[in-house]
């Protein structure tokens, strides 16, 4: 027999637990097996999508075409997801049987739908994730519970003894029983959870963030030059002539790009200059295993979380003005069309010549006031192309939504003082056009060459995406029988139908949850939100792991090193990818609840104002309601004391049952801010002016 049959005959015993490399080497019972072989052997399995890793312990993806196994990825409203190569599994909240957050997890299928859509039960948990926990605690009669504060956590826990913890404080507890019977012991008192600092501290802690530098790294960062010498920029193409200039948000501290533009007989010759970490981080070393732990730098609102340590992430390898750096570089020929003519990948060296903000680069558009000619035809040649490769991208399918991005300004002491709401602008747009391109065209020519890389994987939407939403269009008037296909078209016309209407923030919002996530892969190459064929993220290496190990393979690439066995490779890269999907799931999702917080506290002192609002979403006890500066609160059904009201699902309404009084999705209205619950997350509102029957 084989010893892929073996190895996959053994995951799929009913007796199997997920287990270590040296775990599966001692069950097998092959006293000649070298370990060597049997890593690539799993290897090879996952690059077959047959086994998955999570937390160095191995499963199998399935056990039978409805048995299959992955990590559980929970939503705060109750339901979640199994994540599996195969295809995801929705698991309705009354079907998550007591597993929780990040657990490996069996689940059987119930319900298939088309393209790897399903629906299913969760019927044992492998593997918990977390032995730790953190809520807060709260006293009834003589017992403590734990109330979890990561709202993806829906059960409560006993706390076992802990007799300094008093109510309302926030601590971190050990698991020692799971649920149903939730049983914790008290580790530490973080504070009381209206101390200041403490929520941002819950957050970090909650999503396993990290934060301290091991020894080892920042020794190895210490050691890092301040400097490019003459001798690193040997056997590099030397930029550093040209017209070289980055452009970021005014508060960015590492700059991963930069940009050179010119025309020549009507072709637009760009360069996009990436810094190249890899010159100074190397494969396995103590910085990028701390880089590979932490998977990206995480923006919180009150402080950043760098994948890499100052001394690189802000200094050498940063793209810092006036000084010599070093780059992996593409030039592209593009037509008028937008389309590439040729390119090339150059290991380089650049001297930006400016820090361009996009504040300002907005500013001199408008004005058309710019500080010298050679910024002026930069900016406006950048422009003309930034024009073309969006218009040629919506052509192919590409969607562009309109959304917004609130960023809490903080002071000294880290206290919120204003709200600014940012939005897709020209110089936003400008560098997202050459970002997209260049990453387009270095995914195709990996994909070319047939050379193992990270890609960057949007599937399609489920065929029946628009189901759950087509009550919700009708409401705005939306003709729902043009609603056929969840194909990019399709979405296009509703971002289209979108753009002149008052609620077109809320039906963008609610289309971008109606598609799948975006996730790294090293065996789907496409993206269906860009409409493109191959995808890949290369623009970043600072702040995205994955950028940094296609650098690094680009660079093999480019040296024409083919010493390696393509499928083993592709299986250990489909792990890694797995891994730093789910540190991007945790970053961004302790982001958003960091804004949240920070918004909470900035709207405490406004209890008693009035504000214009629109309504973002109905339920039997109220409806939410989001106001200008992006917060958004409850009003609770109870609080509309004029009448008695029922909620109606299917027209995503609440009517008066006496007067006909109704509150609908997307209607606008005043609305008066009555209290904030920091710890929560929480704002409540009343309605100031009342709508019309």
């Amino acid at each position: 027999m084989q010893l892929k049959t073996r190895v996959l005959k053994l995951l799929r015993r009913d007796s199997y637990s997920p287990s270590t490399i040296e775990q599966i080497y001692k069950q097998l019972k092959q006293p000649h097996l070298q370990l060597n072989h049997l890593m690539k052997t799993l290897n090879l399995l996952e690059g077959e999508n047959k086994v998955s890793k999570a937390d160095d312990k191995y499963i199998a993806v399935g056990k039978g075409p409805d048995i299959l196994r992955g990590r559980f990825e929970a939503n705060k409203k109750g339901f979640g997801f199994v994540i599996n190569p195969v295809g995801d599994i929705y698991i309705r909240s009354d079907k998550v049987n007591n597993a929780l957050n990040g657990d490996l997890v069996e689940a059987r299928i119930t319900r298939r739908k088309k393209r790897k859509n399903f629906e299913g039960v969760i019927t044992r948990v492998l593997v918990h994730k977390f032995k730790e926990i953190i809520g807060r605690v709260e006293v009834k009669g003589n017992q403590k519970w734990l109330i979890p504060s990561d709202r993806r956590v829906q059960n409560i826990f006993l706390l076992d003894g802990g007799a300094e913890a008093i109510d309302g404080q926030m601590v971190v507890a050990s698991i020692t029983k799971y649920p149903p019977k939730g049983l914790v012991k008290l580790i530490e008192v973080l504070g009381d959870e209206h101390s200041p600092g403490i929520e941002i501290e819950v957050i970090i802690r909650e999503h396993n963030l990290r934060r301290d530098w091991p020894e080892e790294v920042s020794a190895q960062a210490a050691e890092l030059p301040s400097a490019v010498k003459e001798k690193d920029v040997k056997g590099r193409k030397d930029y550093r002539n040209d017209y070289v200039v980055t452009i970021d948000g005014l508060d960015a501290k590492d700059f991963d790009d930069a940009v050179s533009i010119k025309k020549v007989g009507g072709n637009y010759h760009l360069a996009v200059h990436i810094a190249d970490v890899s010159a100074y981080v190397s494969d396995g070393s103590p910085l990028d295993e701390e880089a590979k732990a932490r998977g990206n730098s995480t923006y919180l609102s009150d402080r950043v979380l760098p994948m890499f340590p100052f001394e690189l992430s802000n200094e050498i390898a940063s793209l810092n003005p006036k000084v010599d750096r070093l780059t992996l570089s593409v030039e592209m020929i593009i037509n008028p069309k937008g389309d590439v003519e040729s390119f090339s990948i150059h290991k380089g060296v650049i001297k930006s010549k400016a820090r361009l903000t996009y504040e300002e680069v907005d500013k001199n558009i408008k004005s058309k006031k710019f500080a010298d000619e050679k910024q002026k035809k930069l900016i406006g040649t950048l422009l003309e192309l930034q024009k073309i490769l969006e218009d040629k991208r919506r052509k192919e399918g590409s969607l562009v939504f309109e959304t917004i991005e609130p960023k809490v300004l903080v002071d000294e002491e880290l206290n919120p003082q204003e709200i600014i709401v940012r939005q897709r602008t020209l110089a936003t747009a400008i560098i997202e056009e050459m970002m997209v391109i260049t990453n387009k065209v270095v995914a195709e020519y990996m994909s070319k060459r047939r050379y193992p890389i990270i890609y960057r994987l949007h599937e399609e939407p489920a065929e029946d995406a628009f189901m759950e939403i087509e009550g919700m269009l009708s409401t705005f008037n939306f003709p729902i029988k043009e609603l056929k296909t969840a194909d990019s078209k399709t979405y296009q016309l509703l971002i289209k139908f979108a753009s002149t209407r008052p609620e077109k923030l809320l039906i963008n919002s609610v289309l971008i949850r109606s598609m799948q996530k975006a996730r790294y892969s090293a065996t789907g190459k496409h993206h269906f939100g860009l409409g493109l064929n191959h995808y890949c993220h290369f623009t970043s290496p600072i702040r995205r792991y994955a950028d940094l190990v296609v650098h690094r393979l680009v660079k093999q690439m480019l040296a024409k090193k083919y010493d390696f066995d393509k499928q083993e490779l592709t299986g250990q890269l489909q792990e890694l990818a797995e891994n730093i999907s789910v540190t991007e799931v945790e970053s961004a999702a302790a982001e958003r609840e960091s804004v949240d917080v920070m918004i909470a506290r900035y709207m405490e002192d406004k209890v008693g104002e009035v504000y214009d609002a629109i309504i973002t979403g109905i339920t039997h006890f109220g409806f939410f309601i989001q106001i200008p500066n992006s917060a958004e609160g409850l009003v609770h059904i109870t609080s509309l004391k004029d009448d008695y009201y029922v909620f109606e699902p299917q027209r995503y309404l609440v009517r008066g049952r006496r007067s006909g009084k109704v509150y609908r999705l997307g209607q606008e209205l005043k609305v008066q801010l009555m209290s904030v619950i920091i710890g929560e997350r929480q704002l409540d509102f009343q309605v100031v002016e009342n709508p019309k029957s």
